[in-house]
């Protein structure tokens, strides 16, 4: 995998990385793969907001066209996020048709997991710029032998990646992201309201929790909020039957009640999110790369004397 990064963007994903040391989004930590400096391992402690106090890992990996195209980040930590398709899912497509969402092999898919940027990033998205950068790309790039169309991540990444730097997104580019704000919003989506109030129904990775946030809002904190009309088409979001009733499966999603979903599910989500058994055992992830230690309150207090000590404090 480092062989086949080109170098320019090996040292600019490393120096980026180098940078974040210095100036990191609050709450964020990012952790660099060894040997492989286009996969990232973050942990996002959420300080504030609607999601505080919880403690999610994610990972980020970067296609080697990056800026130009989008990285893939994914939650391993389960959370009932608009902008996160659930764990559960098999796929999700942040794509709309006119005639409705888009098939599973679509190239802007999502893995379980994986968060949609379409709403922070939306010159990355969009049929049109990517059929225009891939009929570009296909003159000057060799196919890849022996596609594979298993959904992981990396897979994920790699059929973002088939097209030449120099001719990505001539079309609906507005300018280089960098993984800085890439870290930014992310922070946001969960410590700041307004952001999830300004999410578009397309643009959700998770269209139940969309419309459960927006219920939240308009009844919880009195949120005025502009209705989102559903995209022609668009499979209904999957949504709790209500007790001791069949089910309508022609019924839409905002014909559901969803009233104390959202709060039921995310402090659940949150509670998960920092019990023992994720933080130090490791339960139900596969990332190796960041590990937390269980101390006591003196051993905390120490290494936290130490550290500012270390820097001059």
């Amino acid at each position: 995998k480092l062989a086949s990064l080109p170098s320019l963007r090996r040292q600019h994903l490393l120096a980026e990385f180098a940078g974040l040391k210095q100036a990191c989004p609050d709450g964020v930590f990012v952790s660099l793969t060894p040997g492989d400096p286009s996969l990232w391992s973050g942990v996002l402690f959420v300080r504030r907001g609607p999601y505080a106090t919880a403690v999610l890992r994610f990972q980020i990996s970067f296609p080697d066209t990056f800026p130009a195209l989008p990285p893939l980040v994914t939650f391993s930590t389960d959370m009932f996020h608009p902008l996160i398709t659930p764990l559960t899912t098999y796929m999700y497509s942040t794509d709309i048709h006119d005639s409705g969402t888009v098939s599973a092999t679509d190239d802007e898919r999502l893995p379980p997991g994986g968060f949609s940027m379409r709403h922070g990033f939306p010159h990355w998205f969009g049929r049109r710029s990517r059929q225009v950068s891939a009929q570009s790309a296909a003159a000057s790039t060799p196919p890849r032998p022996g596609g594979s169309t298993t959904t992981t991540p990396n897979s994920a990444v790699s059929s973002l990646s088939t097209a030449s730097p120099s001719t990505l997104l001539t079309a609906g580019r507005h300018k280089d992201v960098s993984a800085y704000e890439v870290l930014r919003y992310l922070r946001s989506a969960f410590d700041d309201a307004d952001v999830l109030d300004s999410i578009p129904l397309e643009a959700a990775g998770n269209p139940g929790a969309w419309h459960a946030w927006r219920t939240h809002r308009r009844g919880v904190a009195g949120k005025a909020l502009p209705a989102t009309p559903e995209p022609p088409g668009a499979a209904p979001a999957p949504a709790p039957a209500p007790v001791g009733k069949s089910t309508e499966a022609t019924r839409r999603p905002g014909e559901w009640n969803w009233e104390g979903v959202w709060e039921e599910r995310t402090k659940r989500g949150i509670t998960a999110s920092i019990s023992e058994a994720v933080l130090y055992g490791n339960a139900g992830g596969s990332d190796e790369v960041i590990n937390f230690l269980n101390m006591d309150e003196a051993d905390v207090e120490g290494t936290k004397n130490n550290l500012m000590r270390t820097m001059g404090a």
